[in-house]
This record gives C-alpha cells, sequence and structure tokens, in this order.
C-alpha cells in the first residue's frame, strides 16, 4: 500500500492518501520535493489517524459514500479543505476505502485521472479482507468482521441477508440481501435463515451445515435451506419450539399421540378418545399451523423429535 502511494504520489507530484470506509486514516504519501501539501483537514487527519467530523460531512454532502466513479470536492476554508479528488476503492462490488488527490490550485488533468484509475484496483485489493469474497464478514475474527461489514454497509447494503454455501470443487460463500434469489452454483449448496448483518457468520454456519448435510443425505433437496434440514436442525440446535411454537397444548397432544401410535389413525383416535373425523381435523389444523405435511416421513420425524425435545427441556 504505501509504495504504491509514494508511486502515485511522485508521478503526480501531488499529496495522496487512503481512508477506510469507517473514516480511518490507513496510509499517505509522503511530501515530495516541490509537490502540493496536504492541506489543514488532512493533515489533522493524518495526526488523529481519522477523517474529523466536520470535514467527513462535507465529504458526504458531495456523495463520496454512495459514489462509484471518481469525485470532486471542492475547496471549503471553514473546515481546512482544499479542493481535493476522491476515487471509490471497490472490491469485489463492495466499498472497502477511498482514495485521495489533493488538487491544491491543479485541477487533474484527464491523463493523471486516467493515470489514478489504473491503480485503484491494486489498492483496493490491499485494503479488502483477505480471502474469498465476504470470508471475513462470516468466518474473520470480530475485528474483521467488523471492517467487512462497515465495507458492506458503505456500499448500499441494508436490511437482514442470506448466506449462501457451496461446497465443491472449491468451497463459495455468497452474502445476499434478504429476498434476493439463490444463484445457480452448480453444486450442493446450503442456504441460512434472514440474519441482522452483524450475525452474519451465525448465517454461515447455519448454510455451512445444510450444504455439508444436503451433500451428505441424497433426501435432501440440491439446494437446502436452514429451515428445511427439519429433523437435522433441531439436533444441531435444539429449538423445538420454532417449530411447535404455533401449536396450542391440546394439539400437540394430539400430535404426539398420533405419531406414538405409528402414524396409526385408529390407534390415536382410541388413545384420545376422539371421533376418527375430530382426528382428521385436528391433523388437518396441525398440518397447517406448522407448514408441514404429514404425510412425508421427514416431517414426521422432525416434529416427533421436536415434541420428544419439549419433554426433555422439562428435566430438573
Amino acid at each position: 500500500m504505501q509504495v504504491l502511494l509514494d508511486e502515485l504520489s511522485a508521478l503526480l507530484g501531488r499529496a495522496v492518501s487512503v481512508d477506510d470506509v469507517a473514516g480511518g486514516v490507513v496510509a499517505h504519501s509522503a511530501q515530495t520535493d516541490g509537490g502540493d501539501l496536504f492541506d489543514d483537514a488532512r493533515v489533522r487527519a493524518i495526526l488523529t489517524r481519522r477523517v474529523p467530523p466536520d470535514v467527513a460531512a462535507w465529504q458526504e454532502r458531495h456523495g463520496t459514500t454512495t459514489a462509484v466513479s471518481p469525485v470532486r470536492v471542492p475547496e471549503n476554508l471553514a473546515v481546512g479543505v482544499s479542493p481535493r479528488v476522491c476515487f471509490p476503492l471497490l472490491h469485489d462490488g463492495a466499498r472497502v476505502g477511498y482514495l485521495w488527490v489533493i488538487e491544491g490550485g491543479r485541477a487533474l488533468s484527464d491523463e493523471e485521472t486516467a493515470l489514478v484509475e489504473a491503480r485503484v484496483p491494486a489498492l483496493a485489493a490491499r485494503l479488502a479482507p483477505e480471502g474469498e469474497p465476504w470470508e471475513a464478514l462470516v468466518t474473520g475474527d470480530s475485528h474483521q468482521r467488523s471492517r467487512a461489514r462497515e465495507a458492506l454497509l458503505a456500499s448500499g447494503l441494508r436490511g437482514r441477508v442470506l448466506v449462501v454455501v457451496a461446497l465443491a470443487p472449491k468451497r463459495v460463500v455468497r452474502v445476499l440481501p434478504e429476498g434476493s434469489p439463490v444463484p445457480e452454483l452448480g453444486t450442493r449448496t446450503g442456504v441460512s435463515a434472514p440474519h441482522p448483518l452483524d450475525q452474519a457468520h451465525l448465517a454461515y454456519q447455519q448454510a455451512l451445515a445444510a450444504a455439508e448435510l444436503s451433500a451428505l443425505d441424497p433426501a435432501l433437496p440440491f439446494v437446502t435451506s436452514w429451515h428445511g434440514l427439519g429433523a437435522y436442525r433441531l439436533l444441531i440446535d435444539g429449538g423445538p419450539e420454532e417449530v411447535l411454537g404455533a401449536l396450542s397444548e391440546p394439539l400437540r397432544t394430539t400430535l404426539e399421540t398420533y405419531l406414538d401410535a405409528g402414524c396409526d389413525a385408529r390407534v390415536a383416535a382410541q388413545r384420545l378418545h376422539l371421533h376418527r373425523t375430530s382426528l382428521y381435523y385436528r391433523l388437518g389444523r396441525i398440518a397447517e399451523l406448522t407448514g408441514r405435511d404429514l404425510a412425508t416421513g421427514a416431517a414426521r420425524l422432525e416434529l416427533h423429535l421436536a415434541l420428544k425435545l419439549v419433554r426433555l427441556g422439562r428435566r430438573a
């Protein structure tokens, strides 16, 4: 990073610097003989390692946080800003920082702008989190996740996200806004439940489990969601109320009796002292409320396991 900035500064005869998306000063060029000095705003930023709030507000007012191409920020003597150009640093579509070129009294020419733009990808790659796209967000430590989250927020990603994991021939990870179509990745794929962006690392664990189980169990679909794991999900996180929460106690009793009877409606009706028609009505309500098809073995296994986990949880 430092070598690239010093080379660029020497070519331009201007001061250049790089900030991350959170406003931290990452690197800056050394002053070259005869080159333009950093302005007061940049000197303050270098000394404190952060862009001052008044300077950040002036820059953002000119669209720097959403720009995908160079933006000229005009002079503002009140906050010590001289004319400068912001070059957004984007990596794999995510905003990872900003390259600043101080213009001073000499506007950048088209040739100089092209020279800077040719070096933007290399600078962005050095500022981006290491590893595959999104890897820092889902598998990094708390500091790396925080940095990746800031980059994604700055790139415009909002709301809850899905994490998608494909296993072979090389693990692929994607982070998508909630509601986005799942990309066709050509291999067994797992999809998480929606999570807030700061919990994407938890969503990654869900998607990874779904992908791995999809590869291990041919009964699971090629693209398996966390909620589609059925009994496996209960074995992983033991959360039966997510499955049974909509059922009243009488319906739970009906369901457990029916499943304990091996799904024999005659036996279950006798044990519950119900007419078989009433039993079928209750089973229909259970299917409606849980969203499970009681005719399938996978749904029966999931529901039966959930009921037994509830009982297990009542142990003193």
